[in-house]
């Protein structure tokens, strides 16, 4: 099937170089972010209604990712045929150039070809993917990154030691992001002042979700494996080492594990499979809270996920900061309970983690999204 989204991709953006086209909003997203029913990308869904409903063009493009095994979404216009050629274009650029300033370049070049027919007033992307090209391609667009996990102090596509990274301030990009506790962290950590005027929060749809919890507390767990390449294969091992010894300890509790969407099997897993407590979930989340009274993970975002639900979360815990944030940066108010302890205080645990939850996730507000638009 994939070289038939390359084909569809060419035929696509060949024909685009002769018609001409304005759209208010480019949607970009890669493939990976396609995790809710039928492949819809839930990070973009209550904007694509606020379109429809408003009656504001757009045009939704997604990025190939070959190591995903999510669906392609069929409201997508597949990017792969440009997505392969910038990645073939980098190739030859200069080593002395920034990864910003080849993007740009190459975006500049594309646009002569494939998007001259083309123009736009604002680019929405998802964990900043193409932003510096897009700029080249039209930079009198608005640029934005909407925000798909956490955010925190230290992190590197953000903010690291007071400091904006390059990708967000050399592409004068504005974040879209979900509730007021995760600005006050980027405005609090930064010594200037770009986060002030480069933020709108425009909430989360993740607060109208409300999944029907069993009524009966079950010793269930929903494990958010985090084993990506984003670790080293040492940190991967450390991670693992840790969840068979807290599965081995917790022998009453049973343990259902869900992958990261972008794992690549860089653990082995059968070990872990093999206990007669531990099987493998490979449903989405809604279903996987309908089933567990608990989640555990070391960091995953599904931590908020989980609370906005009511549900409890408990921590393997490491001596790093990035996988400590959840106690340095976020205050979770159980971050040291035991899953036994969780379970024996659970009334209470679950209603304080929801509280602490919409902190950080307000509800989608359409005007703010609406306000933050160039020419809307």
């Amino acid at each position: 099937m994939k070289i038939y989204y390359f084909l569809y991709s060419f035929y696509y953006f060949v024909k685009q170089a002769f018609a001409k086209r304005h759209y208010s909003i480019i949607f970009y997203s890669p493939q990976h972010f396609n995790r809710g029913e039928d492949a819809e990308n839930l990070f973009f869904s209550d904007l694509f209604n606020v379109c429809k409903t408003h009656n504001i063009s757009f045009l939704y493009l997604e990025e190939p990712y070959i190591y995903s095994n999510h669906k392609r979404s069929k409201k997508a216009v597949p990017f792969d045929f440009i997505y392969y050629l910038i990645v073939f274009l980098r190739k030859f650029m200069g080593s002395e150039m920034s990864y910003i300033d080849i993007d740009r370049k190459i975006g500049s070049f594309i646009k002569k070809i494939f998007f001259r027919k083309i123009t736009f007033d604002n680019y929405i992307t998802i964990s900043q993917s193409m932003l510096s090209f897009f700029n080249g391609v039209y930079s009198t667009a608005k640029r934005f990154d909407l925000q798909h996990g956490i955010i925190h102090a230290r992190m590197d596509g953000y903010i690291n030691n007071g400091k904006v990274q390059d990708n967000l301030k050399e592409n004068n990009a504005f974040l879209l992001i979900n509730g007021y506790a995760f600005k006050e962290i980027l405005t609090n950590n930064h010594k200037l002042n770009y986060f002030h005027d480069h933020i709108s929060v425009i909430g989360s749809s993740l607060l109208k979700y409300n999944y029907i919890i069993p009524p009966k507390l079950e010793k269930k767990v929903l494990v958010s494996l985090q084993f990506t390449h984003d670790h080293s294969n040492d940190e991967n091992q450390k991670i693992y080492n840790s969840l068979e010894r807290l599965i081995k300890k917790e022998s009453s509790f049973h343990f259902y594990l869900k992958n990261h969407p972008r794992f690549n099997n860089e653990i082995d897993l059968n070990q872990l499979l093999s206990f007669p407590n531990v099987s493998l979930f490979l449903g989405d989340l809604k279903k996987g809270f309908t089933i567990c009274s608990l989640h555990l993970t070391v960091y995953s975002t599904v931590t908020f996920e989980a609370a906005l639900q009511k549900i409890p979360t408990c921590f393997l815990h490491f001596n790093s900061y990035k996988m400590n944030v959840f106690r340095t940066q976020f205050r979770y108010p159980f971050y040291n309970y035991s899953l036994s302890e969780l379970y024996n205080d659970y009334s209470v645990c679950s209603n304080e983690v929801k509280k602490w939850a919409e902190q950080f996730y307000q509800p989608f507000c359409e005007s703010s999204f609406l306000k933050s638009l160039n020419n809307v």
